[in-house]
Formats: structure tokens, sequence, C-alpha cells
């Protein structure tokens, strides 16, 4: 009998010890759990035209960016702006995004090839539209290897005549392994963002991208 009771005293206590390793491993999983980092970064990407609708003038593709530009401002947002060649040119651009404060707000490239930048790098242009969206004119894959790395000279030249540095990020739908790699070569561009899966969207399919999270890209 004395023996019965002496067991479950020792269960008893066993059973306290655990519950209060449990919930002092909860208590460090919650303090771990605040302490951890969270990153989320609103990307914008600018373009000077759109010519698939007729009724989004230029004018109406800036007021949307200038409305951007006050909603997170007014919600403490911070984020990232990048720019397509033809728009990284045009002034009205150029006044807004200098306005912004460096420390909550990130000018970069977008990469996708407008008529400007590829008459200004010495080719002949072969598009619809002064932006076409077709993969073999508005998108990087559409030129040689070297045609890529002049393109790229020609937009960072201008970038930073423009805002005094090299942009650190870039983005585009897709965007070949060449010019992300000699963007980051000669350019120190350390960040890209690309599309990962859609399907049927504004014509496009394409799949295979890592959901949700950043990767290192092989």
């Amino acid at each position: 009998m004395r023996s019965g009771k002496l067991l479950i005293l020792m269960f008893s206590v066993l059973f306290l010890l655990v519950s209060c390793v449990n919930q002092k491993n909860k208590q460090q999983e919650n303090k771990d759990e605040k302490e951890r980092p969270r990153i989320v970064n609103i990307i914008n990407f600018i373009r000077l035209c759109d010519p698939r609708k007729e009724e989004i003038t230029e004018e109406v593709l800036f007021k949307t960016v200038e409305k951007q530009v006050e909603v997170m401002n007014q919600y403490k947002l911070g984020g990232t702006f990048l720019l397509q060649y033809d728009a990284l040119m045009d002034l009205r651009y150029q006044k807004l995004l200098k306005s912004l404060p460096a420390d909550s707000f990130e000018i970069g490239a977008w990469w996708e090839i407008p008529q400007p930048l590829v008459e200004k790098a010495g080719y002949e242009w072969r598009g619809r539209y002064s932006w076409d969206w077709h993969a073999d004119v508005g998108f990087s894959t559409g030129y040689t290897p070297k045609e890529r790395e002049k393109l790229v000279d020609v937009y960072m030249a201008d970038f930073k005549q423009i805002f005094g540095y090299y942009p650190k990020s870039v983005g585009s739908w897709f965007i070949d392994a060449h010019t992300l790699n000699y963007l980051h070569e000669k350019y120190g561009i350390v960040a890209s963002c690309n599309c990962k899966d859609q399907v049927g969207t504004d014509g496009y399919s394409m799949w295979g991208g890592y959901w949700n999270q950043a990767y290192y890209p092989s």
C-alpha cells in the first residue's frame, strides 16, 4: 500500500516536471517567434505605356503610381519601384521617385525591353508597338548574349546618371541567366524577382518557379 502511494507520488512529480519543461519550451518558442523577422516587400513595376488597352494612357499609368505612393505613405509601408527604361527616361517619374525617402523606398530596374532602349543601344526595333509583350521582342530572351549585355550597359548608364547610383534589384516576368549574371557581376545586382506560375494569363503560361519564398538561383 505504501509502495503504491509512493509510486503515485513519483508519477505526479514527474508529470509536474514534464509540464514545467513543456511550458518553458512553449514560452521560448513564442519568444523566438516574436523575435523572428517578418519581411514583406511591396514591389510596383512601372511601364510608361500599355498599348493593349486604349483607355490605359501614359497619364493613367502615371496617376496610378502617384496613388500607389500616396497609399503606401498613408499606411507607412515601404517598398520597391522598378522602372522600365521608357519610364526611367520620363521626367515625371524621375521627379516623383527622387522625392521618396531612401530609407523607405527602393528604386530598381524592370527588365522588359521597350523600343527606346533597343534603339539607343544601336539595334533595330522589331516590335509592333513601342512596348511589345511578345517574348522575342519585349524580353531579354529575344536578343543575343552580346545584345543583352549592351542593353544592360545602356540602361545602367542612364539609371546612374539620373539617380547617382546603380540599382540593386531587377525584376521581370522572366529573365535569362546570362543577363542576370551580367547584372550581378558587372553592376552588383543582389536581388531579382520574377513570375512564379501562371496559366493562360495575358497570353502567357509559365511554371517551375519557387512559390512564396526567396531562393538562390543555380
